[in-house]
């Protein structure tokens, strides 16, 4: 009876926060794992948030320059223009339906960093804003002027179904409440484009390479692809890529260059 009793006094019952005896709640792995991926998350994304701040104050830190700097950027923006408008007056546009693909993917190549106004505002309405990032683009009469007013700066062409599977799955994010976010998730993909009837990365694949009704959407909800520098740095040079430069277009060279930015 004693030991009975002793061996009955060893016994822990959970206490409540009250502390009367109760269960304690029952919570599922899934779901400690999920709380743990939310805040790993929420950290990351903090972390990305200061040094993005901190990116933008370093970039607009005062720095002392020379008059001659001054003169130097002013005349070469008006160079820039002066032959955007020679561009647009001498070169004639193919028509729309004699090219090979209805697809282009554009990449935005090394060069000047102080631009003319005019072409850093359609840089900026083609989403190029930064070197070495890549978009895909629909082959319209104004994509291709537009891309014909920023030829120095850019690269384009057709990419084949291969490269474009290859750029989604392995470099594409998406943008959703104003948030980038890896392509992981098919729930966030359609929460995003499910009204366009894409519910998964395959529907986002087959959207962009067959250029469907729906291609503006998905292609505005990816974002920029981060394409990593090749061994041999594009140079900045001011001739198109059929006469030895690297800017212009390249046609279905393009995907050579794809292969090895991706």
């Amino acid at each position: 009876m004693g030991a009975n009793g002793d061996e009955a006094s060893r016994i822990i019952v959970p206490m409540a926060v009250e502390g009367t005896p109760e269960q304690l709640a029952f919570v599922q792995e899934s779901k400690l794992q999920k709380r743990k991926e939310n805040v790993d998350w929420a950290v990351r994304n903090r972390e990305r948030k200061a040094a993005k701040r901190q990116r933008i104050r370093d970039e607009h830190k005062v720095v002392v320059k020379r008059p001659e700097d001054f003169v130097t950027a002013f005349r070469n923006k008006e160079r820039d223009f002066l032959r955007m408008r020679t561009r647009l007056k001498v070169r004639k546009q193919p028509p729309v339906e004699a090219l090979s693909s209805k697809l282009v993917f554009a990449i935005r190549i090394p060069g000047s960093v102080d631009l003319h106004p005019n072409i850093r505002k359609v840089l900026r309405k083609l989403r190029l804003t930064r070197v070495l990032t890549g978009v895909f683009l629909k082959a319209t009469a104004l994509t291709l002027k537009r891309l014909l007013i920023v030829e120095p700066f850019v690269t384009y062409g057709f990419p084949n179904l291969k490269n474009v599977k290859e750029l989604i799955y392995k470099k594409g994010r998406g943008f959703l409440d104003k948030e980038p976010f890896p392509l992981t998730s098919n729930d966030l993909i359609e929460k995003a484009l499910g009204d366009h009837g894409i519910i998964c990365l395959e529907d986002v694949v087959h959207e962009i390479a067959t250029v469907g009704p729906h291609f503006r959407d998905a292609s505005r909800f990816l974002m920029p692809f981060m394409l990593k520098c090749p061994e041999r740095r594009l140079q900045m040079k001011r001739k198109p890529y059929k006469d030895g430069g690297d800017s212009g277009n390249r046609g279905d060279k393009i995907n050579e260059l794809i292969e090895k930015l991706n």
